[in-house]
């Protein structure tokens, strides 16, 4: 039996711990064991139950690069702001990823968005395998695919882009006596990768040779509570950004009985726009039974919930507030199934409400795309994703 790392170097908490939870519960049950390296502790507290295996801090930076880019091009920028701009530092970190998996005798990775870790373990000549969205695993094509479709990036600008974060880590490798890498797209070489999405919701729109396995199965805590009345349900999934307000204020003017999800603020903050019918939840929602209740749906076009949504054929709202997930939006609004804040300009978030509501063809869509997927399985994802994984 193998001693796997299971490894989370960047991103937000819960979407990346609650794989890696899963699968391990199937490492473990076919009597491997599990070390934990995460990105922050205090996610992992919460929501990694003990018996899985020790969890350790992962080598991560604080904070971004010393020079970030404001507007991310492809995979080489977000590479460049998460510290590939810095050799020294980039060094540092990929010598610690080497000695944790030293330390802790691992014969195998499986990473989610921790690239650092992946560059540790290939020159440690380790088996890895990588899961998560399309995002953060990106066709190896050279350029990568722009993050910006919707606009004409000349492929000599990403090139030159690449050139430059390649420079900086080959620097940190020749600091480390690793041999150089030719392209920045060899960091995934021999990686195996099972991506967790549809190949209609990935970021990208390239076709790429990873196999999809779906949307894991990942909800948890109770059943929705939802305002007392007659009127269709809404579930708004947000977080404190910059259009928080124009979609409080949305809310607040909807026709509908909404219920308010919302972690990063106090629920006093929130209290000046509800009303009858607009009530915030107290803790965790399970929000694959809040897709089944629902009627539409409000959200920042995080992957799991939208993804959660349409599952459920369920249409929705989305004003994105990053890269990632405007990317997340673009794919959803091709299926016809949600509408979508534009990139640029204003964004009339009480009548994209309203239309969502009235607008049958938008449910239809989102229908289909739930038709496709009712038989998928997602009990077994876990399974198939771990025989991937032990495959060689």
């Amino acid at each position: 039996m193998a001693n796997i790392l299971l490894a989370w170097e960047l991103g937000g908490g819960y979407g990346h711990l609650a794989p890696l939870r899963i699968l391990a519960r199937q490492l473990r049950a076919a009597g491997h064991q599990c070390v934990f390296a995460v990105r922050h502790l205090e996610s992992a507290g919460q929501i990694l139950e003990p018996g899985l295996g020790p969890v350790l801090q992962a080598p991560v930076r604080l904070g971004n690069g010393r020079n970030p880019v404001q507007l991310q091009l492809s995979f080489a920028s977000l590479l460049h702001n998460i510290g590939f701009d810095d050799p020294v530092g980039l060094a540092a970190r990929i010598a610690a990823w080497r000695e944790l998996m030293r330390a802790s005798r691992i014969e195998r990775v499986v990473a989610d968005h921790s690239p650092t870790a992946l560059i540790a373990a290939r020159s440690l000549g380790l088996p890895v395998n990588a899961i998560g969205g399309g995002f953060w695993y990106p066709p190896r094509t050279q350029p990568f695919p722009s993050f910006q479709p919707w606009a004409d990036v000349p492929r000599q600008q990403l090139l030159a882009n690449e050139a430059l974060v390649l420079a900086a880590l080959n620097q940190a490798l020749a600091r480390l006596g690793i041999a150089p890498y030719e392209r920045l797209q060899q960091i995934f070489d021999g990686c195996r990768c099972a991506l967790l999405t549809y190949p209609e919701l990935d970021h990208y729109e390239t076709p790429r040779d990873d196999p999809y396995f779906g949307q894991l199965d990942m909800a948890y805590g109770p059943a929705p509570r939802w305002p007392d009345g007659d009127g269709p349900r809404v579930i708004a999934y947000l977080r404190a950004h910059s259009h928080l307000e124009p979609l409080l204020k949305a809310l607040a003017a909807a026709p509908a009985r909404v219920l308010l999800r919302i972690d990063e603020l106090e629920p006093e903050r929130l209290r000046p726009w509800l009303r009858p019918g607009f009530e915030i939840a107290s803790g965790a929602v399970n929000l694959r039974l809040a897709a089944q209740e629902c009627d539409v749906f409000v959200n920042y076009g995080a992957l799991g919930t939208v993804s959660e949504m349409l599952l459920a054929g369920k249409p929705g709202v989305l004003w994105p507030d990053t890269v990632e997930r405007w990317l997340v939006a673009r794919r959803a609004g091709q299926l016809g199934a949600v509408l979508s804040a534009p990139h640029s300009g204003a964004f009339d978030a009480a009548a994209a409400i309203r239309q969502v509501l009235e607008d049958s063809s938008l449910r239809q869509n989102a229908e289909r795309f739930a038709a496709r997927y009712r038989s998928h399985d997602r009990a077994a994802v876990p399974e198939a994703v771990v025989r991937q994984l032990l495959a060689y």
